[in-house]
């Protein structure tokens, strides 16, 4: 929103300079973006007539003008498209000296113009730097004395552009602005003086509302024999400083109050409207409108429309229509004021693409109290600049129970300081609210009451009371204290940390982070029995079908994830989500974190020749794990085969320690995959990162250990079992053998063949021996060795080989 300083001074006597309102204003919250001064105009730029337009010889879009500035007349070039004969227009005569925008000095001299001579410059209200924009040269009023300075004609102002928050709609205009000023200084607001005759009415506005929950109050005053004209001086200088453009009489008068006040105003031509009516309703399906930017836009059933007995003239709090706007020919008007549903108002500009500055207050919230006043404001304005006569009381329709209503908000001096940490006494405050225009009532030696108005619906608690205290008293003036932390518990119990830790370990490995949605729908998660219907958390009152489930897994939102991949041509994929999960299941917690990863694609799609071919595996998944819990320091698990329904038969793998599962792997079953255009098998891991936190937080000091100083030396062990018989096993009956020297076992090989007999394999293991503070010799080596082959022989009857 622009300001000027010269308009705000018609409000309040301000005590700052303009470069002092900067701070102050700043200093209060309302944050000042840029400030520019206007009419600094040279003494060489006077009044001038133009007597004679001619074309130029040599350009179509030039003219060569005759001007006189009162001494003599003067021949200039000009490309303006309305330097007409006869029109008064500032003229800048050689010497004259302009200020680039970079500073610089821009002189006007004698110069020749493609081929014909110019001696001077006509000049546009932008190049006076009276208007941010122009379309051509500045018009004057016909009146002025030819050769008179234009710096005596317009007085030197500041503009303001503010950055106003969402929460304080009530700073679009200039009163609230004064209103800051007046708190900040204690100088009186001067509210402008509303004359209304007393004439006898003969006539009553037509007004009826269809749509209380749009347009909660509407507010018509009919205004006869009114005479439209050009505005005086001080209106138009005043809307051209915020970059308006002047339009007539009445036209500016509802700019002006709408600016004054934060009401915005329309005026009707009362004649233009089909049965002198206006009617607040919905529009029609299929109904258009032409608006006075002289575009015509198709409206939708849940528009809000101003309408007289047969169309729409207005779409409510956006923009008037063009068939009702005010014209040189108008005579009769019907001044609008009314308070309008933010929301309806706020869909209707953003899915017209059509913003207004009625728009713009009308989406914030405007004051439901301002309406009568801007009316009553504009309508003496207007006997006042248009003359005519009242021809009706103002007719007002509302229903106040769907009007916003302000906050009652009981404070307690002692905690009001407190939270602003300053001793401000009880009366400051009191001082401080009052200046605010909020009313303080009901007040004790310990508390008082806040009633807040309907230009401040933001203030809803004590803390806000405080703000507006310690914004107005000076946030300068509070003074920094040291804090008093206290340790309440200890960071070895943030799960956040392990969680991020986790995360970053997964990011580590190569992995992309997805994130989906908490709901999902129900026939996904029921399909073919994957979660009972009973152990699932449904929401009370859905969005909708697709979302009424809070998930139980990870996997339905990362495998969307995946197959949205896929449709777009991505194969090559490494997947995985960090996440909440949740079941009505008594048996497990109702919100747990969880992890799902899921592989599909080639291992290395960015290499060449055969290792580009290279896809995904059962083991890689397997290894990808192993590798996050090796990070994590987690290592004392078992592996065992079981089966899922998420995974294919015969590879899902689950990781415990105890009877906690701490993680299960495999292939994704084809009942998932099926269909999906999936060119590679996926393969998934689902974690219990509720168990792994568990785990992480539990666990004692790490302890590095030193490089081994001493050799290793390995021993192999080949032997058949039974092919149910898990890796896990033989592995715990090596381990058994409780010897300090064995450093590891690997599986390395597996193999199956009819020679070994029926439903028997083949598995060979590598052991390898380490002793911390000696070479090993062969003889305890292999004492130890033929101890294990023992041991495998006695408790799982395998056959050695």
């Amino acid at each position: 929103m622009k300001i000027s300083y010269n308009w705000l001074s018609r409000y309040i006597d301000i005590p700052y300079s303009p470069e002092e309102l900067v701070e102050r204003l700043t200093m209060v919250g309302v944050e000042v973006e840029s400030f520019l001064k206007i009419n600094i105009i040279p003494d060489q730029i006077v009044v001038g007539e133009i007597l004679e337009r001619n074309k130029h010889p040599n350009a179509d879009k030039l003219s060569v003008c005759k001007v006189t500035n009162g001494k003599e007349i003067l021949q200039i070039v000009c490309g303006a498209p309305n330097c007409d004969e006869g029109k008064k227009v500032p003229l800048a005569q050689i010497g004259t000296v302009f200020k680039n925008s970079d500073g610089s000095d821009f002189k006007i001299k004698e110069a020749k113009l493609r081929g014909v001579e110019s001696f001077g410059m006509l000049c546009s209200s932008k190049e006076l730097g009276i208007s941010l924009e122009s379309s051509g040269l500045m018009e004057l009023d016909a009146k002025l004395d030819v050769g008179r300075p234009i710096n005596q004609i317009f007085t030197p102002d500041t503009v303001y552009e503010l950055e106003i928050t969402s929460n304080r709609p009530d700073w679009n205009s200039f009163i609230s602005i004064a209103r800051e000023i007046r708190a900040l200084s204690g100088n009186e607001i001067k509210y402008p003086a509303i004359h209304l005759e007393n004439s006898p009415v003969s006539s009553t506005p037509s007004v009826k509302i269809d749509d209380y929950d749009g347009c909660p109050k509407y507010t018509a005053r009919i205004i006869r024999d009114v005479k439209i004209d050009q505005s005086p001086k001080w209106l138009k200088d005043a809307l051209i400083s915020i970059g308006l453009r002047p339009i007539n009489n009445i036209v500016d008068i509802t700019n002006f109050v709408l600016f004054e006040t934060g009401q915005p105003l329309h005026a009707f031509d009362l004649d233009r409207l089909e049965g002198g009516c206006i009617k607040v309703r919905r529009a029609y399906d299929g109904e258009r409108i032409v608006a006075i930017d002289e575009k015509t836009y198709e409206l939708k059933t849940d528009y809000l429309v101003i309408s007289d007995a047969s169309k729409p003239q207005a779409i409510a709090g956006v923009m008037g229509g063009i068939d009702s706007g005010i014209t040189n020919e108008t005579v009769n008007v019907l001044l609008e004021s009314a308070y309008f549903n933010p929301q309806i108002v706020k869909k209707a500009s953003r899915e017209l693409s059509l913003f207004s500055a009625s728009s713009y207050r009308f989406e914030r919230g405007v004051d439901c109290q301002m309406v009568n006043k801007a009316s009553d404001r504009a309508a003496s304005l207007i006997l006042e600049l248009a003359g005519g006569r009242i021809d009706s009381e103002l007719g007002i329709i509302s229903d106040e129970t769907k009007l916003p209503k302000p906050f009652v908000v009981r404070c307690s001096f002692k905690r009001i300081r407190n939270l602003i940490g300053v001793d401000i006494t009880d009366e400051k405050m009191i001082d401080i609210l009052r200046k605010l225009d909020l009313i303080v009532e009901n007040i004790n030696d310990d508390s008082f009451e806040v009633s807040g108005r309907t230009f401040r619906l933001d203030i809803e608690r004590e803390a806000d009371v405080a703000e507006e205290i310690s914004r107005i008293y000076g946030l300068d003036k509070i003074i920094s204290s040291d804090i008093n932390l206290k340790i309440v518990s200890s960071f070895k119990n943030d799960t956040y940390q392990y969680i991020e830790t986790i995360r970053n370990n997964m990011i580590s490995l190569g992995l992309t982070e997805c994130l989906n949605y908490t709901l999902i729908d129900k026939k996904t998660v029921t399909k073919d029995g994957f979660y009972a219907e009973e152990n699932l958390l449904e929401v009370i009152n859905p969005i909708s079908s697709e979302n009424s489930i809070l998930r139980p897994s990870l996997f339905f939102g990362i495998f969307k994830s995946l197959i949205r991949n896929v449709s777009y041509n991505n194969h090559d994929l490494s997947l995985f989500e960090i996440g909440k999960t949740y079941s009505a299941d008594k048996s497990r917690n109702e919100e747990s974190y969880s992890s799902f990863i899921l592989l599909s694609g080639r291992r290395h799609p960015e290499m060449y020749s055969e290792e580009k071919k290279e896809i995904y595996e059962l083991f890689d998944i397997k290894g990808l794990v192993e590798s996050l819990m090796d990070s994590l320091q987690i290592k004392s698990y078992s592996v065992h085969s079981i089966q899922s329904k998420l995974f294919k038969v015969g590879t899902a793998i689950q990781y415990m320690i105890g009877n906690d599962i701490l993680l299960t792997l495999g292939e994704i079953a084809d009942s998932f995959t099926k269909g999906m255009r999936i060119r590679y098998p996926v393969y998934g891991a689902q974690i219990e990162l509720d168990k792994i936190v568990e785990i992480m937080k539990n666990r004692s000091v790490i302890r590095y250990q030193p490089t081994p100083v001493y050799p290793s030396t390995t021993r192999d062990i080949a032997l058949c079992c039974d092919e149910n018989m898990e890796n896990a096993t033989i592995i715990d009956c090596i381990k058994s053998v409780k010897n300090e020297i064995i450093e590891n076992v690997e599986l390395f090989d597996l193999y199956h063949d009819k020679s070994l007999g029926s439903r028997k394999k083949s598995m060979a293991y590598s052991i390898t021996y380490r002793s911390s503070d000696r070479t090993l010799t062969d003889d305890e080596v292999n004492k130890t060795q033929e101890k294990i082959r023992s041991e495998l022989v006695s408790k799982l009857s395998v056959e050695l080989r």
